[in-house]
């Protein structure tokens, strides 16, 4: 599922759509819901000022191209912005250490929320 999404979505139009289907919870989905959708809707509402704490993407490949998560029963919507799609390399396209592993991204831990 994230590879998917980490394959898939930067290469989508403008305003199209990912759908990840079967979220449930169940052990194949489970470290989609618990470790990966917390981050990327952390990096969705990303905001704050800098000069009181210093906050950090978790996807920053992701981000630049998100406009909005929708996430229902068992199904998720990712929307794309108005950013171009890009051809990116499959290195450029592997999930990042942290996907599924929400403690290795800092914005996550105790305090920078």
């Amino acid at each position: 599922m994230v590879q998917s999404v980490f394959y898939w979505f930067p290469r989508i139009e403008p305003r199209g759509v990912l759908v990840v289907e079967d979220i449930q919870p169940i052990h194949e989905a489970n470290p989609f819901r618990t470790q990966f959708l917390p981050q990327i809707m952390k990096d969705l509402h990303f905001c704050g000022d800098p000069k009181q704490q210093r906050d950090e993407l978790c996807f920053p490949s992701l981000f630049p191209l998100l406009a909005s998560i929708h996430c229902e029963m068992h199904i998720c919507i990712f929307e794309r912005n108005d950013h171009p799609a890009k051809e990116l390399s499959l290195d450029k396209s592997t999930p990042p250490k942290n996907a599924l592993d929400l403690k290795q991204c800092k914005s996550m831990l105790n305090g920078h929320w």
